[in-house]
């Protein structure tokens, strides 16, 4: 990614303190049509669309991974779009509840938090499902998940829903996550990897099936697959959301936009390919009855952090 591109990336306080830019930016449909000419270097303006990303990936990952997106966005709706995050989920979360943005990239379980606390509106979801894998290193003896007794095990975010589903997998092999296994926080999937492979200490690492599969050849062949909640199926890997102040035609236009890049560009074919998301689609009532179950454990993990 340029550099300019990456020096617009600001702390959290800053990225998230403006509240309602929605009902600045889309008092009507003609915004569209508004002529916002943006030099790649500016300043943060006013008009900046700003669309927050779950920071399940490094902060620079996200940035070069979403930069097809951004761009698509900015030539499209003719206004300056940047992509901005958050240090942890527990702020991210926070963040999107106290704003009103017109789109926020994010999990499936938040999303849902989102939709029913703070009125967000889902419009379009990944179609690859998601799932957590427990990986151990390769040359590793381990033969099940129940043989990582006393062991440390690193995760993403503790708020993360592969970290949720990974702690599933431990409690039916009969283990307590934090008193039969030692749980370690490594903030994003790929450093929860990476300290894996490059840390004797642990053991094992909880990761969602997407990271891994970004990794390279090399690294996945230095890793083995010791368990896999494939059969939980219906979970998208990301939501795409509009604010509570967005309108139907605002929803409509937005969902428009996004699935003609993701399906009609070469650009969105390959960043949905990278991210290893396989596709967009509207997202149904069935996809939010899908992850209503996790809700109780989503509640309860942000209430202890």
């Amino acid at each position: 990614m340029p550099l300019a591109n990456r020096e617009r990336y600001r702390s959290r306080s800053q990225t998230m303190a403006r509240k309602n830019p929605m009902k600045a930016l889309i008092q009507r449909i003609g915004w569209l049509l508004c002529a916002c000419a943006a030099a790649a270097g500016a300043a943060p303006g006013s008009d900046d669309i700003e669309i927050p990303v779950l920071p399940y990936l490094s902060t620079e990952r996200l940035l070069t991974f979403y930069e097809p997106l951004r761009r698509h966005l900015q030539e499209t709706l003719e206004r300056p779009v940047r992509i901005v995050t958050s240090p942890d989920y527990r702020s991210f979360v926070a963040d999107v509840a106290q704003g009103d943005y017109p789109l926020v990239l994010n999990a499936a379980h938040t999303a849902r938090l989102a939709e029913l606390d703070s009125g967000y509106r889902s419009i379009v979801q990944t179609t690859n499902p998601l799932h957590a894998l427990v990986v151990v290193r390769a040359q590793d003896p381990v033969a099940g998940v129940a043989d990582l007794w006393g062991a440390k095990v690193v995760t993403p975010d503790p708020a993360a829903l592969v970290t949720l589903m990974g702690h599933g997998v431990l409690r039916q092999a009969g283990l307590t996550p934090g008193t039969d296994v030692e749980m370690s926080t490594a903030d994003t999937h790929n450093n929860a990897l990476t300290l894996l492979l490059g840390d004797d200490a642990i053991r094992a690492a909880i990761v969602s099936n997407r990271a891994y599969a970004a990794l390279g050849e090399d690294a996945r062949a230095r890793l083995r697959i010791l368990a896999d909640t494939a059969d939980v199926g219906g979970i998208p890997s990301i939501v795409y959301q509009c604010g509570p102040g967005s309108t139907d035609a605002d929803r409509a236009l937005l969902t428009r936009e996004i699935l003609h890049f993701a399906k009609d560009t070469p650009a969105g074919r390959a960043m949905l390919e990278v991210l290893g998301h396989g596709g967009l689609r509207e997202v149904v009532e069935t996809d939010q009855q899908a992850i209503d179950p996790f809700l109780p454990a989503t509640r309860e993990v942000f209430s202890t952090l």
